[in-house]
């Protein structure tokens, strides 16, 4: 490569003589050279183009893909985003300096110069010659870049006319949107919500939405279907990436470098953020040019809602609690002490009187380790367990554990027959408990649940169990919540007593089948009671939804003081987890916050005294 410079060309003598190539805009016949730059205001004399010279927007067309990839070209432009040195993207963003009158074709392009000497600097005019090329990152890759690649001269010509931002509104109208800016400088006036932040400590990536945060389709606040939920969503999202193209960036960008505990939950807010559009694997992204400034609008609740009564049942997914090393859970001791720490931390801020607990290690060890740890925290005898053993032959098990200060348990646990029962076909069987109140003797079921998940499709493309819009697995769900329903009335028959309250992780969103079979059986979803917006447990890809529920009796459900759901998971960022590996910069602390993937339910119940002893 070689670097020209218009100071050692007599660059007004060659555009005198007219000499070195021809203009094409894509839109009318080729222009010569001296009237081409002469149609550019401000912009300085640049020397002869080693070959065609081309503008940008007929280097990008009007369509998806460039009318000249392959094609050698010489192009002229302000530089609007420099990442040569700074960043793996390795080149810089270039922007021709008047726009053109077709609104389909974009007027940027990057510049990929993959040696990573610094070549030039974000606002000066230059003239480049390269390869146009369709970068495509990956066969799965759905849309590709146009770059110039293989570059063999940059001219510096001087400073560059100023390139106003191009404004940008979400939810765009479709992918053309997108297309007819690529690679430009735009701004998005409007404000935007932090939608997904699993990536942050990964890729250095946020996903940002437009008009609060994208609703899973079957679980959307304004009960829209779920075909127009999910055009709005596709259309409402962009990335926001920190530039640098890299594995685990060091520091995590979006943090406060000074507060080591800072964070950035899904919720908060961004205006007017500004910066080259461009494309990578997972989608259209904004690469910022300014700083980047977030509103905290969505502020770490640092206790649960009030729920009221006079006895507090909550269940929580604890994400593969294992002592067993390096099979679902933690792969070290240390990994391990992390984790028992963040979760003690929220286990003590739900306060419950009653926990399910799902995810836990199928064997009595796991359960008991954590209640240990928990009681060394609380005092001791604070929470006791109820000890399932091994029930099932899946990995995972659910648990419950009780403040036998609060409640007793009424006879021995119960698990239903595996026989015919289709919970996993008896992989991972629900857990239920009858207890008492030590107050006033009121009696109730407690029944924890974890149904099967909604990933691992089969690969039978004919399968009921294929992803028809609620996951995998759904048909086995259903049955699954129906059997859980049935076996939960022989419980009630052989009691006498009706109140039951079920719990756990359905892996069903608020609108899918399988809590409408609860609901059709007669249980009252309780999370319908919260506002809307609060009705969300888990962020899967950008959306959320409540995938963990409570379920009340007919009887039961006058007596329920209060729900909420406490949001000190699915709004934080991955990267604050007990894990250890690919943490260059490790922002753990012992606290709730990300302690698990879902958020915990909490639930009050004001039990009046019974009108007969219990057993």
């Amino acid at each position: 490569m070689t670097l020209l410079s218009c100071r050692a060309v007599l660059c007004a003598t060659l555009l005198l003589a007219g000499c070195g190539g021809t203009v094409d805009d894509g839109q009318a016949a080729p222009l010569t050279l001296t009237s081409a730059i002469r149609t550019v205001a401000g912009a300085p004399p640049c020397p002869a183009a080693p070959n065609s010279l081309r503008n940008i927007t007929s280097v990008q067309g009007s369509s998806r893909l460039s009318p000249r990839a392959g094609q050698l070209v010489t192009l002229r432009g302000v530089v609007t985003g420099d990442f040569q040195q700074t960043s793996q993207l390795h080149g810089f963003f270039l922007q021709q300096a008047e726009p053109d009158s077709n609104a389909s074709t974009s007027e940027g392009i990057f510049v990929y110069l993959p040696s990573g000497a610094r070549q030039v600097a974000r606002g000066q005019y230059v003239q480049v010659s390269g390869t146009v090329e369709e970068y495509k990152s990956s066969s799965a890759d759905p849309d590709r870049l146009t770059r110039i690649s293989r570059v063999s001269t940059i001219s510096i010509c001087g400073v560059g006319p100023q390139i106003a931002a191009t404004i940008l509104r979400l939810p765009v109208a479709g992918n053309k949107d997108f297309e007819a800016r690529e690679g430009m400088l735009v701004q998005l006036p409007q404000i935007l919500t932090v939608t997904d932040n699993h990536d942050l400590g990964r890729h250095g990536e946020i996903l940002l939405s437009a008009n609060g945060r994208l609703w899973q389709p079957n679980n959307d606040p304004d009960q829209r279907d779920a075909a127009t939920v999910n055009s709005l969503n596709a259309r409402s999202q962009i990335l926001l990436d920190d530039g640098a193209n890299v594995v685990s960036p060091a520091p995590v960008p979006y943090l406060s470098a000074s507060d080591r505990s800072a964070t950035r939950r899904s919720g908060d807010t961004i205006s007017g953020l500004q910066g080259i559009l461009t494309w990578s694997t997972s989608g259209w992204r904004i690469v910022p040019t300014e700083p980047v400034i977030f509103a905290q609008t969505n502020l770490r609740p640092l206790a649960p809602d009030p729920v009221g009564g006079t006895l507090r049942v909550a269940s929580m997914n604890v994400l593969n609690y294992f002592t067993t090393l390096g099979v679902r859970g933690a792969d070290t001791l240390l990994e391990l002490s992390r984790q028992r720490d963040k979760l003690v931390a929220a286990i003590a801020g739900l306060d419950a009187d009653v926990l399910g607990l799902m995810e836990i290690e199928n064997n009595p060890a796991a359960l008991a380790d954590l209640v240990s740890a928990l009681n060394a925290r609380l005092g001791p005898d604070t929470y006791a367990t109820i000890d399932s053993g091994t029930p099932g032959s899946d990995a995972i098990k659910v648990a419950l554990i009780y403040k036998p200060a609060r409640v007793t348990p009424l006879g021995n646990h119960d698990l239903p027959p595996t026989r015919g029962f289709l919970i996993d076909g008896g992989l991972r069987p629900p857990l239920a408990q009858h207890f008492v109140a030590r107050d006033n003797n009121a009696t109730f079921w407690t029944v924890v649940s974890h149904l099967k998940s909604k990933s691992s499709c089969p690969s039978d493309p004919r399968s009921i169990e294929r992803d028809r819009g609620q996951g995998c697995w759904n048909a086995a769900r259903t049955r699954q919540a129906s059997a859980l329903a049935q076996w939960v009335s022989t419980l009630v028959a052989r009691s006498g007593d009706s109140d039951v309250l079920m719990l756990g992780d359905f892996n069903a969103y608020l609108d899918e089948d399988p809590v409408r079979t609860l609901e059709a059986a007669g249980y009252v979803n309780l999370l319908r009671g919260l506002p809307p917006a609060e009705r969300y447990s888990y962020v899967f890809a950008g959306q959320a939804g409540a995938l963990d529920h409570g379920f009340a009796s007919k009887s039961l459900a006058p007596n329920v003081s209060g729900v909420a759901i406490w949001h000190i998971n699915a709004d934080e960022p991955a990267v604050l987890d007990y894990n250890t590996e690919s943490k260059p910069d490790d922002r753990y602390a012992a606290t709730p916050w990300r302690a698990s993937d879902h958020d915990p339910v909490l639930i009050g119940l004001a039990l009046p005294v019974p009108q007969r002893t219990p057993p």
